[in-house]
């Protein structure tokens, strides 16, 4: 049975554990984590905890709430999914990773309370993730939903807010085809008689969120009503990232004000200039060949993520190259021409994951034969920055999160750039373990 292979003497890491894990692939009902989680001690009711559903921009406001309430002087954890580089990424306590030994610590307590039926990859690291900050005491926990919502692993919890970002087509065939639909979905981590914030979007998904929240008894308040974007500082580069930031300020005054906290202003002030989001919309600066180049690094996986960063991009006025490869269910068809209609060079690559499309398969998409194709990111990479034409231009990197962290790994063995994403503290710590990695210029500053 695989609960022999993974516990015991051996005490396989977290990789391994994961490695056998994800065999079982993807599951949605909450079942099974809430009988793991019983076995477990129930954590998750000993962690006063916010979900963060949304289709684009939860992970960004995820982060930026925990770094606030980091700032506020509480204790808080953060877990985020998928990863760039390293699965210990996924879970933080005031914007430091987890090691991969606590990590496996907590895990193998996982498949050993799973007994014969082992979790998912997926509803496995949340357990662990409810179970690392029960054990240090974090006095909130910000959880970004993983899929969906109403059926996701993280929502066996009961937050005591929820948080709702841009609702976007994606994952149809799990959460269905239509926004309505999709926004029913997300509205499952509604709670009767407590807040929902949101944000203003589509007509028909406020719609039916409104519909939701009427249904369970849940408070929903459109958060971007009376909201003042342009006194923001984003420390996150594009337009779009400033109503992430104003929905995690008022997710922040709504869980100080149900735990009976105050605020402080410096505190928003001190976690928004605090935060890092490694892999969106990220510059890197780096030395190659003796000139001085600049990548972007983006993961605009979805149709309305590519529309964002071609927005960012023509804000920007710069040139750029592009190197582009997708998850065959991400509608590359609806992304790939709307990024690569701007650019200079196309460069195409697969990554490793089962279900990358081919490069072959993504050339098909753009008209004239202009993409150059290759079967490996890393040898795309080198031609991409051999090409004697681009050094006058930026290179972006997107598609998938996966092949951003493939290229952001190969980008640091070879120029020692950029800081590991497991290394980077992403929010407000204490000023003797900050970061003091510089952060490149964003070009619209």
């Amino acid at each position: 049975m695989l609960r022999r292979h993974v516990t015991g003497a051996t005490k396989p890491s977290a990789s391994e554990i994961l490695d056998r894990l994800e065999v079982w692939g993807q599951k949605l009902g909450l079942d099974a984590t809430r009988s793991l989680l019983d076995v477990l001690g129930k954590p998750q009711q000993r962690v006063p905890t916010v979900l963060v559903a949304g289709t684009n921009g939860k992970g960004s406001t995820s982060a930026a709430l925990a770094s606030i309430l980091s700032a506020a002087g509480l204790r808080c954890g953060l877990y985020t999914s998928p990863h760039l580089e390293h699965v210990e990424e996924r879970l933080r306590i005031d914007g430091a990773a987890i090691s991969e030994t606590e990590l496996g610590h907590w895990l193998r307590q996982v498949l050993d309370a799973a007994g014969e039926a082992p979790p998912t990859y997926f509803e496995s690291l949340t357990a662990a993730a409810w179970l690392h900050f029960a054990h240090h005491g974090v006095d909130a926990a910000v959880f970004e939903v993983g899929l969906g919502g109403r059926l996701d692993a993280t929502n066996v919890s009961d937050p005591l807010l929820s948080v709702i970002t841009q609702v976007a087509r994606d994952h149809a065939p799990q959460l269905g085809w239509t926004l309505t639909s999709i926004a029913g979905e997300k509205a499952g981590v509604m709670r009767a008689g407590r807040t929902c914030l949101t944000w203003h979007g589509r007509p028909e998904v406020q719609r039916e969120l409104r519909r939701c929240a009427a249904v369970c008894g849940a408070h929903l308040v459109d958060a971007s009503v009376g909201a003042e974007l342009d006194r923001l500082q984003a420390p996150l580069a594009g337009r779009h990232q400033l109503g992430n930031l104003a929905l995690a300020i008022r997710a922040a005054e709504e869980f100080c004000a149900l735990t009976g906290r105050e605020l402080p202003a410096e505190a928003v002030g001190n976690g928004v200039g605090a935060l890092r989001w490694p892999g969106r919309l990220e510059w890197v600066d780096l030395e190659a060949q003796g000139v001085h180049r600049r990548a972007l690094f983006d993961a605009a996986h979805n149709p309305a993520g590519a529309t964002a960063l071609r927005a960012y991009l023509e804000e920007t006025g710069l040139r750029f190259d592009l190197l582009y490869g997708s998850l065959a269910e991400k509608e590359p068809e609806l992304c790939l021409p709307v990024l690569a209609e701007k650019a200079d060079r196309v460069s195409l690559t697969a990554f490793d994951h089962p279900r990358a499309a081919s490069p072959e398969t993504l050339a098909a998409l753009i008209p004239g034969n202009r993409a150059i194709v290759y079967g490996d990111a890393a040898v795309a990479l080198e031609h991409c920055l051999a090409e004697a034409s681009s050094k006058t231009r930026a290179l972006v990197v997107t598609g998938s999160l996966y092949l951003v962290g493939e290229v952001r790994s190969a980008f640091r063995d070879r120029f020692g750039v950029p800081t590991a994403a497991r290394d980077l503290l992403t929010g407000f710590a204490s000023t003797s373990s900050r970061s003091r990695a510089s952060v490149p210029r964003d070009p619209l500053r």
